[in-house]
């Protein structure tokens, strides 16, 4: 891609490259903004102030997320712009991608935590099946059983907001197989309040 900017849409005033540099060619002269880290973000994502027409203050926007709209084309609802080396500083266009909230989430979770449990499901069911307990692959994982036993039954714990109540639900929705039906702890629960 070549180093050529375009106007960024919607600011006429305003031209942006693939590698993130924006220039304002307001008076007649062409010069490059210093982008600003975003006191708003925990992530120190950057931003520029732009003025146009009906902004006379400016807008503070967000350098990746003008790159991709100028470059690729809008962001879809429910669809976020994630940097794919976590360097907020780099918003070359080569670098930044379309990703789901859920997405970036588990990109986040995972580069913070460590490896995702959930993707390491079937070696923690052949842990299981070999050590025979949640506890002792838990243990071998450095994770808590509790933690174990919602990767193998395939559940999460989430709160309703509109009863206030903490439940579980499946996970994936894809997910079924023995491990996935009610455990015999929950039969033995079920029991215990009928005798």
């Amino acid at each position: 891609m070549s180093n050529i900017g375009i106007q960024i849409k919607d600011y006429e005033k305003y031209i942006i490259t693939p590698q993130g540099d924006v220039y304002s060619t307001m008076h007649n002269k062409q010069r490059k903004l210093k982008p600003q880290r975003a006191t708003q973000s925990k992530k120190g994502y950057f931003q520029v102030r732009l003025f146009s027409p009906t902004q006379k203050q400016g807008k503070l926007q967000y350098i990746h997320r003008l790159i991709y709209e100028t470059f690729v084309g809008d962001i879809p609802e429910g669809m976020e712009i994630d940097h794919i080396d976590n360097d907020t500083s780099n918003n070359h266009i080569d670098n930044i991608q379309l990703i789901s909230r859920r997405g970036n989430i588990k990109k986040y979770n995972s580069k913070r935590w460590g490896t995702d449990m959930r993707l390491k499901r079937d070696e923690l069911i052949k842990d299981y099946e070999e050590l025979g307990s949640y506890k002792a692959v838990g243990k071998k994982w450095g994770k808590s059983d509790q933690v174990i036993h919602r990767m193998i039954k395939n559940i999460i714990h989430y709160k309703d907001w509109n009863t206030g109540k903490y439940s579980t639900r499946a996970y994936d929705k894809n997910v079924k197989d023995k491990y996935t039906e009610k455990d015999q702890r929950y039969k033995n629960r079920i029991k215990r309040k009928d005798e």
